[in-house]
């Protein structure tokens, strides 16, 4: 009897050690989720008030590089990209959002997607893969790192300026 009762205490412990609380560390619906989905919204409007009031005063973004510049720096060189556009968007249909919470306890959301925009001057579209992440603390982006390949926007500008260079030509 003494030792099917220090078989079942030993189960039982084993039991409620194993039975620990486990944080739900991927979700794709949260607060932060939607930032994401309203800083996209506010890129795609050309709203840059908006698009800069979602980050901290103090953020760090790393687009495409090891070197971090601050959001302001971020919107005017999206800005000037932007000028020879005649629209720009991501597509709907390829869009995916989640949020992880690391080791350490940080918010993190991840957003892929397809950016679409349309050369106003030759009608030529373009298509480049997104992916961004950005850290969440009190509602606001504190770090982001974005990766896109930008030659098709620059092979697409060499050939328009190569086609404006022909016509000049004749």
């Amino acid at each position: 009897m003494k030792k099917i009762l220090g078989v079942a205490i030993l189960v039982l412990s084993m039991i409620l050690g194993c039975n620990t609380k486990s944080e739900n560390r991927y979700s794709t619906s949260a607060p932060e989720i939607d930032q994401i989905a309203s800083l996209i919204s506010t890129y795609e409007a050309g709203d840059w008030t908006a698009w800069e009031g979602h980050y901290a005063d103090t953020a760090k973004v790393y687009h495409n590089s090891l070197e971090a510049v601050s959001p302001e720096e971020l919107m005017q060189g999206f800005k000037e990209s932007l000028e020879p556009m005649k629209s720009y968007k991501f597509q709907e249909n390829d869009q995916f959002k989640e949020m992880v919470i690391d080791d350490r306890g940080r918010k993190w959301v991840n957003f892929w997607g397809n950016w679409e925009g349309v050369i106003a001057e030759n009608e030529k579209k373009i298509v480049i893969p997104v992916h961004i992440t950005a850290q969440f603390v009190d509602g606001k982006i504190v770090e982001e790192h974005a990766y896109y390949n930008m030659e098709p926007m620059m092979l697409a500008m060499m050939e328009l300026e190569k086609s404006r260079d022909s016509i000049t030509a004749e």
